[in-house]
């Protein structure tokens, strides 16, 4: 009988040498690979076998250009993209769940230019290539030869399987006579340790329409129609009393070209027919090839697992007033892909609890359920004492022992290491918090991915059964609540994401999502008495995106367009800090949006949101002078904010005063508004240079607020008391269960030129006049220019087209 011996988990009756022996962690979990059962079906589904392992991976996840481990290897394979880390994790994972060893392998590989270009995104120069390449922090050095760039050298990653290839290179299984039968052959004279790559590829670009040249936007006539009856005045940086109705008119027509043209060319025309898309062109090879697409430049020895300096992390803390850390929380990104994260309050003390309690409704005793009428309006916040926490999916992963007093300003801080260095951290300040508040925090890695959406809905629905069958006793408050208040934040990423891919065609750039989170809060509001926190209201939802990072550059290297993108991408991601809640929290069976031009009798408006861009558009629309303040504005009006904006608050003023004085372009509109019991200014600071800037509403928030009754439900069900509010908070947030239903992302690459996702007029935020302002603003930004976009943006979602998630 032939001895058999087990080398690494692999069964041999002739055993590898040393130098070739897989070991127990090449078949082993790390926090990037754990077999999940998605895992082992998929590789169920591929017969185990590598070649048809790399086929799949090869064939059907896109690459992005960032450096360092993002994702594990399951969200990857629901994601359906990720970096080199990801991609091979994901390998990686497949081959050990069918048994065979695998590793990583680091080292630096040189391509041709023009694959490289094809591979970032379609780059027409070298020089916007490598500037991708920089932005994702891969390392990389132009090759030149006669004078000029001829290939590119940059640091990567792969995967190192070890297969039967003597006889079939990875084709057929070599362990058929072993127990369980296994892909590596039980002569290990006949396998190796060859490499894999499936990120590498190649892509084709279906071009599109050319909407720019066949339905070209006349701007110089749109500007004429705005500056009708408009005062201007480029001396003092300010403008007035625009034509709002002209402006509309001219908008709309061009959005009936636009439409007639598509229609004209494909009436049933899908996102890529119209704005292109990126295809994976199919490879099926038979057998693996053993060795790589591209010249190794050198490799660092293999490892069984991704070195902690290489992983990514996500870190949030808070702050009091002073600076001092009350609360910390860092985390693997990988780990928190897909997540529910909230901070929460809960109460420090019984006192407290029962304080609490004794303030919420009683349950009735026929059995109707606690409406929204029956909450109270504001907290006593002098006397109640919390401890804050985050709890990631319902646990609790960082708590403060401080006990603090209810209504009390805080300082948070959050961000992810860098791509350039993951060891170096790349952070932002949020000044959005308060004591007592329900906080979701949204983190995008790359981009929300259709299964935590799908797993997210999955969870709401079922949330939603229980309670209407009065059998939510198993259900926490930071559940429910936390679920909805993720809906939010997660839908603003998918939106801002569906747009990124719909506009940066026409404005000729590539743009990938990087590592960013946002903040949506059930938001407190204390009312002070001689510098004493005595009441907290709790008037509605704020939310806060302050930390946004993505990859973007133009396709040409020119970095004017490069900068006019950015500001066109920051305004429309202004607009949907107040579209997105208002049409989460406006269900149409309650309450009549805005701008709805047949209205439901015995329905009441639905609540309306403020972002800095619709302040600005509202200021705009009730004749206000709005500010442009550039360098040589400010320059030659030296007391402009002191003077001109009075009327502001000394915060805002000291606001607008800090962003002129660190070279900033700030747009301001001339005195406070008021809409639907907010009071407050709309402040866009922009730095000339890149485009990119800070969009703020009064209060210091970057993002949006929406003041709707019921708001503390959220609150007071995530302190985890009041399971019994379970139906009031399904009503308050009726319009998050109607809405989320039918979210989804339409993908930018396929395998085949058929799957490109959503039909063009029924897509999210690929409305027409969303097209047109990216034609419009792409262009020369200029005072006028900029007050329109705000104008346009700031119109009610219903005739926008804002906020209608593509539905495949």
């Amino acid at each position: 009988m032939t001895k058999v011996t087990t080398v690494g988990g692999v069964q041999f009756t002739v055993p590898p040498s040393a130098d070739q022996a897989p070991s127990d962690a090449d078949l082993g979990e790390t926090d990037e690979i754990v077999l999940t059962a998605a895992i082992k079906a998929k590789a169920a589904e591929l017969g185990k076998n590598p070649v048809a392992i790399q086929n799949w991976v090869r064939n059907h996840i896109e690459w992005v250009p960032t450096w360092g481990a993002i994702q594990t290897a399951d969200t990857v394979l629901g994601s359906g993209r990720g970096n080199a880390f990801d991609i091979a994790s994901l390998t990686i994972a497949l081959l050990r769940a069918s048994n065979i060893p695998a590793r990583y392998q680091l080292g630096t590989i040189e391509l041709p230019v023009a694959q490289t270009m094809n591979w970032v995104g379609g780059a027409q120069v070298p020089a916007a290539a490598q500037q991708l390449l920089a932005q994702g922090g891969i390392a990389n050095t132009g090759i030149i030869m006669n004078g000029k760039i001829a290939s590119i050298r940059m640091e990567h990653v792969w995967a190192s399987a070890y297969v039967n290839y003597a006889a079939s290179k990875g084709a057929i299984d070599g362990g058929a006579d072993a127990s369980p039968p296994q892909h590596p052959n039980i002569n290990a004279h006949a396998n190796g340790w060859l490499p894999l790559d499936a990120s590498y590829k190649q892509y084709q670009y279906a071009p599109g329409m050319n909407l720019q040249q066949a339905v070209p936007l006349d701007a110089k006539a749109l500007l004429d129609s705005a500056q009708l009856g408009a005062t201007v005045n480029e001396a003092e940086g300010w403008v007035q009393n625009l034509n709002q109705a002209a402006v509309q008119n001219q908008m709309q027509q061009y959005q009936a070209q636009l439409q007639s043209y598509i229609n004209s060319q494909n009436a049933g025309a899908t996102v890529g027919d119209v704005v292109g898309k990126k295809i994976i062109a199919e490879r099926m090879p038979a057998t693996l090839s053993g060795q790589l697409p591209y010249t190794v430049v050198t490799e660092n020895p293999a490892t069984s697992r991704i070195p902690a300096s290489l992983q990514h992390q996500f870190q949030y803390s808070l702050m009091d007033h002073w600076g001092d850390q009350i609360l910390s929380y860092t985390a693997k990104v990988s780990q928190l892909v897909g997540k529910r994260i909230t901070l929460s309050y809960v109460p420090a003390d019984k006192a407290t609890e029962d304080l609490i309690a004794s303030y919420l409704p009683k349950p009735h005793a026929d059995g109707i359920p606690i409406q929204p009428s029956e909450l109270p309006t504001s907290l006593p916040g002098y006397l109640i004492r919390l401890n804050p926490q985050i709890n990631v999916d319902g646990q609790v992963a960082a708590q403060s022992s401080m006990a603090l007093t209810m209504g009390t300003d805080l300082q948070g801080q959050g961000g992810f290491t860098q791509y350039s260095n993951p060891t170096q951290w790349d952070l932002t300040p949020d000044a959005s918090h308060v004591v007592g508040q329900a906080t979701a925090i949204g983190i995008s890695a790359g981009g929300i991915n259709a299964k935590q959406l799908e797993v997210l809905k999955a969870r709401l629905e079922t949330t939603k059964a229980k309670i209407q069958a009065n059998s939510a006793a198993a259900l926490t408050g930071e559940q429910i609540s936390g679920d909805l208040l993720t809906a939010v934040i997660w839908s603003w990423f998918v939106e801002a994401e569906n747009h990124n891919r719909l506009g940066q065609r026409e404005a000729g750039v590539v743009e990938t999502p990087g590592l960013s989170y946002g903040l949506f809060h059930a938001a407190a509001s204390p009312v002070y008495s001689w510098g004493v926190v005595r009441q907290v209201k709790f008037p509605g939802v704020n939310l806060d995106i302050g930390h946004i990072r993505n990859l973007t550059w133009a396709k040409d290297n020119d970095q004017s367009k490069w900068v006019s993108y950015n500001r066109m991408r920051g305004q429309y991601m202004s607009a949907l800090e107040h579209a997105v809640p208002e049409r989460f929290f406006g269900d149409p069976l309650q309450c009549n949006p805005a701008g709805t031009t047949t209205l439901v009798a015995g329905l009441s408006e639905c609540p309306q949101g403020i972002s800095a861009i619709k302040a600005i558009g509202l200021a705009t629309a009730q004749g206000q002078k709005i500010y442009t303040i550039t360098a040589k504005v400010y320059q030659n009006n030296p007391n402009l904010v002191s003077e001109a904006l009075a009327a502001h608050s000394q915060e805002t003023k000291n606001r607008v005063q800090s962003a002129l004085n660190t070279g900033m372009q700030v747009t301001i509109h001339q005195t406070p508004i008021v809409e639907n019991g907010w009071k407050g200014a709309g402040i866009i600071s922009i730095d000339p240079q890149t485009g990119a800037g800070a969009y703020t509403i009064e209060g210091g928030s970057n993002g949006g607020v929406l003041l709707i009754f019921g708001a503390i439900v959220f609150a007071i069900g995530i302190y985890g008391t009041a399971v019994a509010l379970a139906p009031a908070l399904i009503l308050v947030a009726a319009g998050i269960f109607f809405m989320f239903a039918a979210a989804t992302i339409f993908q930018s690459s396929s395998p085949n030129a058929e799957e490109d996702g959503c039909n063009f007029f029924t897509t999210a935020g690929v409305n027409l006049l969303a097209l047109a302002l990216g034609l419009l603003i792409t262009g020369t930004i200029g005072i006028v220019l900029g007050v329109i976009a705000a104008l346009l943006l700031s119109l009610p979602s219903t005739s926008r087209g804002v906020g209608n998630l593509c539905a495949r």
